[in-house]
């Protein structure tokens, strides 16, 4: 088992995803500070998100403090979060060009 921080990076601490340092295989776990852990349910590529916690259909996926998207679809703790279970929410304010 290894020490989280080791594999990804929390970048806020109402996040509910976390970027992965290095690849991510299906099975690994992860060792929490509080004593939880979490398994990769899934393999996830360096530099994606893996949820930390089960974010619900039409739930708010949080990076960096922010909304960034809303599941698609239920996300379970260890699962890959990418464009096949997120739709992004950036860029989509007021002031957008159209083009």
């Amino acid at each position: 088992m290894e020490k989280f921080s080791a594999k990804v990076i929390l970048s806020h601490s109402k996040d509910n995803v976390a970027t992965a340092r290095s690849p991510i295989e299906a099975g690994a776990v992860f060792a929490f500070p509080e004593g939880k852990n979490l398994e990769a349910k899934e393999d996830v590529p360096f530099g994606h998100k893996i949820a930390l916690r089960r974010i619900k259909k039409g739930g708010v996926v949080i990076k960096y403090g922010e909304r960034i998207g809303r599941a698609v679809r239920e996300i379970k703790p260890g699962e890959w979060v990418h464009i096949h279970n997120v739709a992004g929410e950036r860029g989509r304010g007021k002031g957008r060009r159209k083009g």
